[in-house]
């Protein structure tokens, strides 16, 4: 267990590597969102099957049907990991995290939801 997560709730995975699939990123972010969210003193966001089954069908779809969807997904991703790597630091020392996991949380919930909505469009075409 890392020094700078002493519960075991805050040691994050094994980093996801750029094959990973579009279902497997999704589940990192959900993920990292409920530590983020325990972060900012928020209850866990509930598992949501519905977003689930998108990003799933999603990843089923023609490849480059979704570009948009990946992409945006990619940049949570990276948004995640980066506000996740600092929230973990700051975590392990004197600092308190809860107003950057605030607003991590925010950012979070912004690029779920453009995650989401580019998903539903493209499964619509």
């Amino acid at each position: 267990m890392s020094d700078l997560a002493p519960n075991q709730e805050l040691v994050p995975g094994a980093p996801l590597s750029a094959e990973a699939t579009l279902v497997e990123q999704w589940a990192a972010v959900e993920d990292a969102a409920r530590v983020v969210a325990m972060l900012a003193g928020r209850a866990p966001p509930p598992i949501d099957i519905d977003g689930q089954e998108r990003i799933g069908s999603l990843a089923r779809a023609t490849p480059g049907r979704g570009e948009s969807a990946s992409f945006a997904l990619h940049e949570l991703v990276a948004t995640m990991r980066a506000g996740l790597d600092a929230l973990l630091g700051a975590h392990g020392s004197a600092a308190n995290p809860q107003a950057a996991a605030s607003r991590l949380w925010s950012e979070y919930e912004r690029g779920r939801a453009k995650v989401l909505s580019e998903a539903a469009i493209a499964l619509r075409d």
